[in-house]
């Protein structure tokens, strides 16, 4: 199963995609909300050219696994971005997945340290891992 892995951010999407097994993982280039308004088009046009069968989406819980202020904000791009594609849509708890991220990036050049971009990317990776456990 192909899966696109999304790290939704008010300023970055990070993204992510799996190969056709759904057995490796490689990030995306990330979209910059400011810079890309129509990033659910965008992300449209990418599900259809990447030919995924679902779209897997972090949701940022609270310490008692409830809903946040950003999960609400997530759930709503969520909606749009259904109403764009026709794959379903999976929701994983992403606690922690940028502070594991950024501990990843530690090990990189220290030049792209610094690429906030990679971090979301990685995210949306790890945001795959996580839903590929949740299903076995």
């Amino acid at each position: 199963m192909k899966l696109i892995g999304i790290d939704y951010g008010r300023r970055r999407i990070g993204l992510a995609t799996t190969d056709e097994t759904g057995e490796f993982i490689r990030s995306l280039p990330t979209l910059d909300r400011k810079k890309q308004p129509r990033h659910i088009d965008i992300l449209s046009d990418i599900v259809g050219k990447e030919r995924v069968s679902g779209v897997v989406i972090g949701l940022p819980l609270d310490a008692d696994g409830g809903e946040t202020e950003m999960s609400l904000e997530i759930r709503a791009f969520a909606a749009k971005l259904s109403g764009k594609t026709t794959v379903p849509v999976h929701f994983v708890d992403e606690s922690l997945t940028s502070k594991r991220a950024h501990d990843i990036i530690l090990y990189r050049k220290r030049k792209s340290r610094r690429d906030k971009g990679a971090v979301d990317g990685i995210a949306a990776c790890l945001i795959i891992e996580e839903f590929k456990k949740e299903t076995r």
